[in-house]
């Protein structure tokens, strides 16, 4: 058995005092208690320990560089997935103990979910697209209810975690803009039916705000990036679909999370007051929002950005002790790993992080990880 102790204990959902914790065999055995005088102590002084963070979407297949199609095209299957394997070692060590992967090409991150030295991955496969639409080029491109049927029984098959949709497009898609809708709302519920029929959930990607309420007409059980975006202009959303996403219980994701001061193009900062004011408002309503930091897209998004998400959420409203726990808790239902994961509790694995500093009074402080355990294992 071994204690961890520090200056402050965050268990993912509220400070703990003594600031320990015992773990033994990958579990955690207790926390918040006085370390036994026959255990082994590493005192990591001035720090504080949390549960791992739980980042709930992200691409391993993409790493940043050019447009999402020049980041796959000419690489192959085994090259794809020795990026991935290095991509999630670098969330790892950032900080990121657990993450839900929404499409890569071929299936290739299913395999990772069996090492132990990387983090725990939910993994949705290719995301089902329209042909020509958004990501057509890691082939999850389906036309008709038919198509539609066969790609989520090949998903079940091939025994992924979730499906993945891309109800509307997205950027660099010219064949179908952000706020155009992909599917049709036949196709929509035949999808989400047949999902939830395999026992897998379902993650809709929504831009326009024609696609966000399809996708939750359909029944999605999570919305990602939620920018709402109409041609031309970007209205604030409705009061009404506002308190009607919050008492649905469908998750939030919205991409925040991105290195500070990292220059990002006008045309994707042109929404953000509308889109942080909206996701403020959410909160206010009692709705479940998590941090899907669409990892991988562009540079200013490394797969180990997501302590930044703390800062944003604070921005949006919530106190840092509700920031934390959208990072883990709440993180951890939506990721379906809530048995296990995103808590400091027995019986919990032990997946933690120390870092230096106190995130509670300096949210960046979340970013200066010092420290990574998996399962009881130090990450080295």
């Amino acid at each position: 058995m071994l204690a961890l102790r520090a200056a402050r204990l965050f268990d993912g959902d509220r400070l703990l005092t003594p600031p320990a914790v015992l773990i033994e065999g990958g579990t955690v055995v207790a926390a918040g208690v006085s370390v036994p005088e026959t255990v082994s102590v590493l005192d990591l002084e001035d720090q504080t320990l949390l549960p791992g963070l739980i980042d709930c979407h992200q691409h391993l297949c993409f790493d940043g560089n050019g447009t999402l199609e020049e980041q796959v095209v000419g690489l192959d299957d085994d090259a794809l997935s020795d990026r991935a394997r290095a991509l999630a070692r670098r969330a790892l060590r950032g900080g990121v103990t657990t993450l839900r992967d929404l499409g890569d090409r071929n299936y290739v991150t299913l395999v990772l979910r069996e090492d132990r030295a990387l983090p725990t991955i939910v993994a949705a496969g290719p995301p089902i697209t329209r042909a020509g639409g958004h990501c057509w080029f890691l082939g999850g491109t389906c036309s008709g209810e038919a198509d539609l049927r066969h790609a989520v029984a090949e998903r079940a098959e091939r025994h992924c975690d979730l499906v993945k949709v891309m109800v509307t497009g997205g950027f660099h898609t010219p064949t179908y803009p952000m706020w155009a809708t992909q599917f049709s709302m036949h196709e929509l519920r035949v999808l989400a039916d047949e999902s939830h029929r395999a026992g897998l959930p379902v993650a809709a990607h929504c831009h326009g705000l024609e696609g966000i309420e399809a996708a939750l007409d359909a029944g999605v059980d999570s919305i990602e990036h939620w920018t709402f975006t109409t041609q031309p202009a970007r209205p604030e959303p409705s009061e009404a679909l506002l308190q009607r996403l919050a008492a649905s219980g469908v998750a939030i994701s919205p991409s925040i999370g991105r290195l500070p001061a990292y220059p990002i193009p006008p045309d994707q900062t042109a929404g953000w007051t509308i889109e942080f004011g909206a996701w403020g408002r959410l909160h206010e309503l009692g709705a479940r929002l998590v941090a899907g930091t669409d990892a991988g897209i562009g540079p200013h998004k490394p797969h180990d950005v997501l302590p930044y998400a703390l800062g944003e959420f604070i921005q949006c409203g919530h106190t840092p002790v509700e920031g934390l726990r959208a990072l883990t808790t709440v993180a951890a239902k939506v990721c379906g790993v809530a048995d296990r994961k995103g808590r400091l509790a027995p019986g919990f694995d032990a997946d933690i992080i120390a870092i230096n500093g106190d995130p509670l009074t300096e949210p960046n402080a979340l970013a200066a990880v010092t420290a990574v355990w998996r399962a009881g294992n130090r990450v080295r």
